[in-house]
């Protein structure tokens, strides 16, 4: 135990650049009276004096000032990154309420950061002589001294503000019992074992705020003259208030355009940061040198981590350690608030300038160390981006992993999660391994990454890996990467809904990939090409192309990419309206996709057979089929499929007369769409929606949905989608009267679906109007439509649309007494009917009593992909 007295001392207070955005008081606590031994007790205020250009934390105040009135919270915890203005604040707060504490207000900085912390004890003996305890009355021995002081602060309302605090035990202490003190505790620690505190964790300021500041340091006039470049610098200084403070000292002898410049090297910015005793790079070697070996180690390396964010298996391969221990690790300093809890749970990032900072200490490393760190997180990476798409792909047999480190990935759910996690850092990696000349292998990762991004449905990370793939080709070319990372681009635009960008591409791809005469490329050249010539009504263009896929993927024994070709082909016989020959197709796809454990793949062809299925009347079919690849999708996370076969199984369910589900499931869908950016998917939902809200009558409903998805899809310039929800609005026109705008909506959808080949939904166009007249007693009108979609959809739709143009046909023939049209249009029917019974009868009972549903008229995109 100690037996040295401690004596209040009388000397100034010391300002040095360490963690605030003013001044930082460090040294013995002064007191603005002089002891006075006469008197039992002082009100002493040794608050250092308050920053006069004190911005912002309006939020942060207020909550303070709430909890300290309304919960009666005895300590106050201000903790967050050093330089971030925690004193600041802290002494901001204390002055406002000081009134309310009659007995005083009192300050110790308690060092809690460097390397002999002041000790509670001493802390005890100056607050004791502060409020006028003779020195001789103050004991030496600890345990007397703690409790000497909890008897003088018991009932002492008075505020104490604790800067810098190291740790829960040198604040505990210090803490008077008795609830009528306020104490404030800093400290760059989280300190999360510290009792009963109301915890504050204060972040950087906003954009505004810096700016804000910025006037009030250097001058409105200095900050104005240039707002733009004032943001800049703003924004180069991470809004951290202690380099703000350091630029608008700055400032005063440089300008604006100078330290912007000086700011925007990189290597220079934290030299940049100094002003006399302010140094950012300073506050940041506090808290670095109190960090254990390992936590220093760590967060020198994680600077390497390319992307915005890390957690703790990229952590364990940077430190060669497991990954427990890089939990530990990451969770000390996160405590010290060197680095950030990122969006994504158990993820962290760095704040800008701690970043910098930490890479200039990896740097200062030897070579061999910063070498081997650099190898093993390129080596984990890579490999892991392979493992992750040859898993989601069910390919995963296929390859013999090195020694190297390699993320563990069992499932495809942890393979999309996986790429969720670390589709940035591999990302950026690609641009690594080119600096480092290792050129095979960055191609190699971004043709995996690309891939695995496209099964996950994360279209902007699959748009940055392309980008950087592209740019590749320039400087390298080489069409073993070159055309199939093209492809993943055209692939790309496609789901984009992007068909004739995508399409030119493909064109250029595979004259490309005949001229490198190789034939994989040529095959998956070949089904790309086709496939975009489906996508815009070309189905007889694509179906040469997709046959010679098959026939090269047969030659080759590739029996993944054999069961591509045959899917593809399938919709080519689902285009035309061969329902028995693509269901036969896509069920051998579907067998290859099982055998070879693609189980994305499969949910792709299980929904393509379910709108096949529905085409044919089998809506009980579809839907079991719809369901499962549902399931699939959501496993895998891919937030566009699931989107998809939403949409699609709410159009199967609607046949089935379950409106209702149907309508929750789309809208479901506008939000699922809203949350992942699909602007032209969020539309879609909405019209759907909105064709559902119309059958239950709810037309007042619906009619914003329609103005939205119309306004939206006619800004994207989404012709198809935007035919269909035209379509979709014509029950609800004819419901209002409105015939004329309701048939040019028709007209104007049907002459987009003849332009893309869209016969199909030209077919249901005419359907829609037909049965729409004969409501209202147009038979005439009715039987002009219902010829029509007899003839453009003859020999090339689907027997379900077949039929009810037919079904509808007779109807209306039978209303007029052309008994000569019944008859052939029976006959037709019957026929159709000999192969598919359940269909027609299904056709029947829809067309039966009032509020019938009307076949072929929901806003299905027409394909399951």
């Amino acid at each position: 135990m100690r037996t040295s007295k401690t004596v209040a001392s009388a000397t100034g207070a010391v300002a040095v650049g360490n963690d605030n955005n003013g001044y930082i008081f460090t040294g013995p606590v002064t007191f603005q009276n002089e002891v006075d031994h006469s008197r039992a007790w002082n009100s002493p205020n040794s608050l250092p004096p308050e920053i006069p250009d004190f911005t912002g934390r309006n939020r942060e105040v207020s909550e303070i000032e709430i909890g300290i009135s309304s919960v009666n919270r005895m300590v106050i915890l201000v903790t967050g990154k050093p330089g971030v203005g925690k004193t600041t604040l802290a002494l901001h707060v204390a002055y406002k309420v000081a009134s309310h504490y009659k007995d005083g207000a009192l300050y110790a900085d308690l060092r809690g950061i460097e390397s002999n912390p002041t000790l509670p004890e001493e802390i005890m003996g100056r607050f004791l002589a502060g409020v006028g305890v003779a020195e001789d009355e103050i004991p030496a021995s600890d345990d007397a001294r703690l409790d000497r002081y909890r008897r003088e602060f018991t009932r002492r309302k008075v505020v104490i503000v604790l800067d810098n605090a190291g740790s829960e035990a040198q604040v505990r202490p210090l803490i008077p019992p008795g609830g009528e003190a306020l104490v404030f505790v800093t400290s760059r620690f989280n300190l999360s074992g510290l009792e009963a505190a109301y915890h504050l964790f204060l972040d950087i300021f906003d954009g505004d705020s810096s700016l804000t500041f910025l006037r009030k340091t250097v001058g409105a006039e200095v900050v104005d003259l240039d707002v733009s470049s004032a943001r800049e610098v703003g924004a180069l200084c991470g809004h951290l208030p202690l380099a703000l403070r350091i630029a608008g000292n700055r400032l005063r002898t440089a300008t604006m355009a100078d330290l912007l410049e000086e700011l925007t090297d990189q290597r220079n910015r934290l030299g940049a940061l100094e002003a006399g005793d302010l140094a950012v790079r300073a506050a940041f070697n506090l808290s670095f040198r109190n960090l254990g070996k390992s936590a220093r180690n760590s967060l020198k390396r994680l600077s390497l981590a390319p992307g915005g964010d890390f957690g703790a298996t990229l952590c364990a391969a940077l430190n060669d350690s497991d990954e427990r221990s890089a939990k530990t690790v990451l969770r000390k300093l996160s405590e010290a608030n060197l680095i950030e809890a990122s969006q994504r749970a158990g993820r962290y990032r760095f704040h800008d300038l701690i970043r910098l900072y930490a890479q200039e200490q990896f740097e200062r490393d030897s070579l061999k160390k910063t070498a081997a760190a650099s190898s093993r997180m390129l080596d984990w990476l890579s490999y892991s981006a392979l493992k992750a798409n040859l898993t989601l792909n069910g390919q995963i047999g296929r390859f013999e992993f090195p020694s190297a480190p390699v993320a563990k990935i069992g499932s495809i759910e942890e393979a999309a999660a996986w790429i969720a996690d670390e589709s940035a850092n591999a990302s950026a990696a690609i641009d690594l391994l080119l600096r480092a000349g290792d050129t095979d292998r960055a191609k190699a990762l971004a043709i995996q990454l690309s891939f695995a991004c496209e099964v996950v449905g994360d279209w902007q990370a699959w748009e940055d890996v392309v980008n950087r793939g592209v740019s590749i080709i320039g400087s390298h070319p080489d069409p073993l990467f070159d055309v199939p990372m093209l492809s993943s681009k055209a692939n790309l635009l496609r789901y984009r809904r992007e068909f004739q960008p995508a399409l030119d591409l493909a064109s250029a791809i595979y004259p490309r990939a005949q001229k490198a005469q190789d034939k994989m490329l040529i095959a998956n050249a070949a089904k790309l090409l086709g496939c975009l010539r489906v996508d815009v009504g070309d189905v007889t263009g694509a179906q040469p192309l997709l046959e010679e896929s098959l026939s090269l993927s047969r030659e080759l024994g590739l029996r993944h990419e054999m069961g591509q070709a045959l899917y593809n082909l399938g919709t080519v016989h689902r285009a035309s309206g061969r329902a028995h020959e693509a269901i036969e197709h896509f069920k051998q796809d579907l067998e290859i996709c099982i055998e070879a454990g693609d189980v994305p793949g499969a949910a792709e062809t299980m929904n393509t057979l379910a709108l096949t299925h529905m085409e044919i009347g089998e809506f009980s079919k579809s839907e079991s089929y719809q369901r499962e690849a549902l399931k699939i999708f959501e496993s895998v996370g891919n937030p566009h499929k699931v989107s998809m076969v939403c949409n699609d199984l709410a159009i199967s369910l609607r046949h089935q007369h379950k409106a209702q589900e149907a309508l929750s499931l789309h809208l479901e869908d506008i939000e699922r769409s809203r949350a992942c950016g699909n602007v032209s998917g969020e539309a879609l939902a909405k019209a759907n929606a909105a064709v559902l809200l119309v059958e239950l009558d709810r037309d007042a409903e619906a009619e914003p949905l329609f103005e939205q998805a119309v306004s939206v899809l006619s800004t994207l310039g989404d012709e198809l989608r935007l035919a269909r929800t035209l379509l979709g609005q014509v029950p609800m026109l004819f419901k209002a009267g409105k015939v004329d705008l309701a048939q040019d909506a028709a007209n104007k959808a049907i002459e987009v679906f003849l332009r893309h080949g869209e016969v199909r939904d030209a077919v249901s166009a005419h359907e829609n109007l037909s049965l729409a007249f004969k409501d209202i007693n147009e038979n005439e009108q009715a039987l002009f439509h219902a010829e029509e979609a007899m003839r453009i959809g003859d020999g090339v739709v689907s027997p379900y649309l077949r039929g009810a143009s037919c079904l509808a046909a007779m109807i209306i023939c039978a209303d007029l007494d052309r008994l000569d049209l019944v008859t052939k249009y029976a006959t037709e029917l019957r026929a159709i009917a000999d192969n598919y019974p359940e269909m027609v009868s299904h056709l029947r009972k829809e067309y039966e009593g009032e509020g019938r549903s009307v076949p072929g008229d929901s806003i299905g995109d027409g394909a399951g992909g």
